[in-house]
């Protein structure tokens, strides 16, 4: 695995499309972590005449070999400009696309190519998170001599299906050996092993799966930093050897922090260690509930994601996070569809027969249509019946807290002035969306493996719960 990301990559070379080799331009390929993946070209792709009607459209793919011959693929490429200009030299064109992705070492010719079998993926946090390592130091002050031995680790295996295998690796890396100073380290990094080659599509989706999945261990935005992968596309032949390098992958993104925490264990909600006689269980558990939690993951990642996001929707995502768990896990309905649409019907045609505008009769029918679902009062007090054994242990007087949770929420949803006296806000809104984060996490680590000991473990160790004042899992409102 080569290092981490750090600064802006370029690549200066030939481009050209799959389908028109002979046409090369030159340019300039510029990876910028945090902003864009852009590529400045030295002329046109399209027809000259057409340069001033419209810009270059999307291109599948757009192929390149760099100075240093390594050949490269762009992939979803969108034209943002077109330059014509005239000089004393001639008549200067230009154009630029943001690229979504970028794949250095390998070609590929068409979308349906762009196929992987394995993955190496660097993600943050994961040392860290992994905590396992092989250096062995023993010191005699007498002798005054160190000794430092490495063992590399075992390989942590894990099977998700039939066809893919995911497993934790280390490697050593030296980055300096010299007379007076010896620095080496060991990283952790992803294995994704496929039996067949899967679709970008299909790759994307394990490591933002794998990526979630620490993301709720560690209690970070976790961010994949290096990704490789393995072709059937790269496969060579060098001196009558078979070889298939890794391909390099770079994928546009916005998001990944420059600056990153220092974390300790008692910084997350689990670790390995938590997990390690059972790694293989929880990690089947988490992919194989993703798709009937989906809605759950989305709306708690997207809180995780978005640290800044303003507190109010914090609150209102969670919520919604909740609704949704219950949902997916509970009968969510007093009446059955088939049961209740008779009553809808007979309503609905009350509601027709009313001397008012028809605007407030399709206001009364929309809320009536769903009526006979669970209220969030009801889907709280399910839960907290449920996850009882650790949730009692830090909200004690659970009828208040559900009161003003629906308060609060039917405040910020319909802006009643009858009910702003009664929502909460400030820091009392922040240590109830704390407390709501909470019971969400209960709930995805119940789903995980945990039993309600190992999570009432996990939660009084916490050092945000410290910080949110629940170091003892003690809340009174």
């Amino acid at each position: 695995m080569d290092k981490e990301i750090i600064s802006k990559l370029e690549y200066k070379g030939k481009w050209w499309l799959p389908d028109n080799p002979e046409k090369q331009i030159s340019g300039t390929l510029k990876i910028m972590p945090n902003k864009e993946i852009l590529l400045e070209l030295e002329g046109v792709f399209k027809d000259i005449e057409e340069i001033t009607k419209i810009l270059e459209p999307k291109i599948e793919i757009i192929l390149g070999i760099s100075l240093t011959e390594e050949n490269i693929t762009l992939y979803e490429c969108f034209g943002i400009k077109s330059n014509v200009s005239v000089s004393v030299s001639g008549l200067q064109i230009s154009s630029l696309f943001r690229v979504n992705e970028v794949f250095i070492g390998v070609h590929f010719q068409k979308s349906e190519d762009v196929k992987f079998k394995e993955l190496f993926i660097r993600y943050l946090y994961l040392d860290e998170w992994i905590n396992v390592y092989g250096f062995n130091v023993s010191c005699d002050s007498d002798e005054k001599e160190v000794i430092v031995k490495y063992k590399q680790p075992y390989p942590i295996q894990a099977s998700i299906g039939e066809d893919c295998k995911i497993s934790i690796e280390f490697e050593l890396i030296s980055s300096s050996i010299m007379p007076k100073e010896i620095n080496i380290k060991q990283r952790a990094y992803v294995r994704v092993k496929y039996s067949t080659e899967k679709s970008l599509n299909e790759c994307w989706d394990i490591v933002r799966r794998i990526q979630n999945f620490l993301s709720f261990g560690v209690g970070e935005p976790v961010y994949s930093l290096v990704i490789k992968g393995m072709t059937e596309a790269n496969k060579q032949t060098v001196n009558g050897k078979f070889h298939n390098p890794p391909v390099e992958i770079y994928h546009r993104s916005l998001e990944i922090p420059k600056a990153r925490r220092m974390l300790l264990p008692c910084d997350m909600l689990f670790t390995f260690k938590d997990i390690s006689e059972k790694f293989e269980i929880f990690l089947k558990n988490w992919f194989e509930k993703a798709n009937i939690l989906e809605p759950v993951y989305n709306l708690y990642f997207q809180m995780l994601y978005n640290p800044r996001l303003p507190l109010q929707l914090q609150f209102l995502s969670l919520i919604q996070a909740i609704e949704a768990y219950h949902r997916c896990k509970f009968e969510g309905k007093y009446l059955s569809d088939d049961d209740y649409k008779p009553i809808y019907e007979k309503l609905t045609e009350f509601i027709n027969g009313l001397p008012t505008e028809h605007s407030f009769k399709d206001a009364l029918k929309s809320k009536l249509k769903y009526s006979n679902e669970y209220s969030l009062r009801k889907r709280l007090k399910d839960l907290f019946k449920k996850y009882e054994e650790v949730v009692s242990t830090f909200i004690k007087n659970k009828d208040d807290f559900i009161e003003k949770i629906i308060n609060t929420r039917n405040y910020f949803v319909h802006y009643d002035e009858n009910l702003k006296e009664k929502a909460v806000n400030g820091k009392e809104l922040y240590h109830i969306t704390q407390q709501l984060k909470i019971v969400t996490e209960i709930c995805l680590l119940s789903e995980l493996g945990f039993d309600f000991k190992e999570i009432k473990n996990l939660l009084s160790r916490n050092r945000r719960c410290l910080v949110c004042g629940l170091g003892n899992l003690t809340y009174q409102l």
